[in-house]
């Protein structure tokens, strides 16, 4: 048996179904993340481990997108900013280095991309916390969901 994790099967797990759903939701969904399903990272010890994701703005209107994912552990370069009406971006996303390796090389690390509508004025500094704090209450802010997933090699 390879040490190797497949892909979940599509509708074998809530986590999966629940991304998809996000995913494909018409209601407001403005940015599509790839990797689709879970973030993942060959694991080894001791060392730092980085990995791709790539954003898309499917709207024709600015995008202000925000990382949110355990900073102790994950390293996202870059971790917030605006994309133009239809355009893709990459973020560098960094497992720091551990010490040890989980127990079944298990990981309930989950990965957010929070987004919402932005006017042209705003700056990639406007973009903090609060100012989410702020829209969530006044608008819908989509929210992303990524599971993150250890890969050991033999």
């Amino acid at each position: 048996m390879s040490d190797i994790q497949e892909p979940l099967p599509w509708g074998k797990s809530s986590t999966t179904v629940a991304v998809l759903e996000q995913l494909t939701s018409s209601n407001s969904n403005v940015l599509s993340v790839d990797p689709t399903l879970e973030l993942r990272f060959p694991f080894e010890l001791r060392k730092d481990i980085p990995c791709c994701l790539q954003l898309t703005n499917k709207t024709d209107g600015f995008v202000a997108y925000n990382i949110k994912t355990n900073k102790t552990k994950y390293y996202t370069k870059p971790n917030k900013g605006i994309m133009p009406p239809c355009s893709k971006c990459y973020i560098s996303v960094t497992l720091r280095a551990q010490e040890e390796a989980p127990q079944n090389m298990q990981c309930h690390d989950m990965f957010l991309v929070q987004s919402v509508d932005a006017s042209e004025g705003l700056k990639p500094d406007d973009i903090t916390e609060d100012l989410f704090k702020k829209v969530m209450m006044e608008k819908a802010v989509d929210v992303l969901e990524l599971p993150i997933v250890y890969v050991k090699f033999a």
